[in-house]
């Protein structure tokens, strides 16, 4: 699988231009470094980690909101400590 995200990283690395997705896989494509099969199978778009899992509720974890945003802080810094 091709993974236009690093590909992308590469090309602004070293020219300074980010370029969409879609873009890179065009490139990718003209320059003949990927065949036609291989920008309509391999190089899809990433649209989330929805696709990869069953339900959006699997890693929800109860988390009680912090109140006292104070709570646990020193009253005093003493400095080199």
């Amino acid at each position: 699988m091709i993974n236009l995200v690093y590909i992308r990283a590469a090309i602004e690395a070293n020219t300074g231009i980010r370029l969409s997705l879609p873009k890179v896989r065009q490139y990718l494509l003209e320059e003949g470094l990927i065949t036609k099969r291989q920008a309509e199978d391999d190089a899809r778009i990433f649209t989330g980690y929805g696709d990869l899992y069953w339900d959006d509720t699997t890693f929800l974890t109860d988390v009680e909101p912090i109140l006292d945003v104070t709570s646990g802080l020193p009253d005093h810094f003493i400095p080199g400590s």
